[in-house]
């Protein structure tokens, strides 16, 4: 379900940056599977046949809520499954991520209610295979919106190891100063897992050719849980090499733990759509020198596989 929220100008080039979710813009449509890769009958047939039940069971819950003039989605919902295979320290991990995006309007016009599994109040620059993504079903809308200004609230409940109740309310403003675009949002929420907290946020963003972007982020997290600031300071330069077919992204990010540097940490993303147009690898070679390690290089590599079932892939 297709949730409000403030959108950036730039976003729409900054999308192949996954680890911002301040933006909700759709990207163009890509072209179909017929004119861009070779047949493959098993493939396709398996690939309709999970988006078409996925939708056909989305809209059978959806079709409960309808009054007496039902509301069709404008788009397909989407199935999304990531396959992470990270190696480090000789160590290697492994994690599946299921994520949706449910197109369900009669549910939302009528109880306000969304259900998604987006990590929430997430450091930018964290390591994807390390975040949680646990159900959510919750209502979330605007208790200001005005101008550049925006007060948001959200109540619900998650599943995660249980049920858990979370509530947030979160200010955000938006400005332009010259070639460059800006987000500052401040949020307080409360949940089970970490009490109370809020998290600081400032996102600046600017094209700097026709295929270059630049993404300044920074930001600080506090909960009762941990008892200290978490903070995170991130530069992003993305090269979109052909649209909706592959990019170079490259970071470099500071973390710390209240007043200390915990961890410095650079990137470099080769992200390519590959045999079909919902099918895309991604392939990061990284180097970090955390605290615990004695600020020592200790350099990792994480392959990635990313399907999208439905809806519209996001490069």
């Amino acid at each position: 379900m297709t949730s409000r929220r403030l959108g950036l100008g730039v976003a729409a080039g900054l999308a192949a940056i996954a680890a911002a979710p301040l933006a909700g813009q759709q990207e163009p449509p890509i072209q179909s599977a017929a004119a861009v890769v070779s047949p493959a009958p098993w493939i396709d047939r398996v690939y309709d046949r999970i988006t078409r039940f996925f939708n056909a069971r989305v809209r059978a819950v959806d079709s409960y809520f309808a009054q007496h003039e039902p509301v069709e989605a404008e788009e397909e919902s989407q199935l999304r499954v990531r396959l992470w295979l990270q190696r480090e320290d000789g160590r290697l991990d492994f994690k599946p991520v299921v994520s949706t995006n449910l197109q369900m309007p009669n549910l939302e016009r009528r109880l306000d209610l969304y259900v998604e599994n987006i990590t929430q109040n997430l450091l930018p620059g964290s390591d994807p295979v390390e975040s949680d993504t646990p159900v959510r079903v919750g209502a979330r809308g605007d208790l200001f919106r005005g101008g550049r200004w925006a007060v948001t609230r959200d109540l619900g409940v998650g599943f995660s190891h249980g049920v858990k109740f979370y509530a947030q309310v979160a200010g955000h403003y938006r400005w332009y100063w010259g070639h460059w675009e800006g987000v500052a949002s401040q949020s307080v929420f409360w949940n089970r897992d970490d009490d109370l907290g809020g998290l600081s946020r400032l996102v600046l963003d600017r094209k700097l050719a026709p295929d270059w972007y630049l993404r300044l982020q920074s930001a600080a997290r506090y909960t009762q849980d941990s008892g200290y600031w978490r903070t995170s300071q991130v530069v992003k330069v993305a090269w979109v090499l052909e649209e909706q077919r592959h990019y170079l992204l490259a970071s470099a990010a500071v973390f710390g733990k209240s007043r200390l540097a915990d961890e410095y940490r650079s990137e470099f993303t080769y992200r390519t759509r590959m045999w079909r147009p919902w099918m895309y690898a991604e392939l990061t070679p990284y180097l970090s020198f955390r605290r615990d390690n004695g600020f020592a290089s200790s350099p990792g590599v994480r392959v990635g596989l990313d399907l999208f079932f439905g809806g519209t892939p996001r490069l």
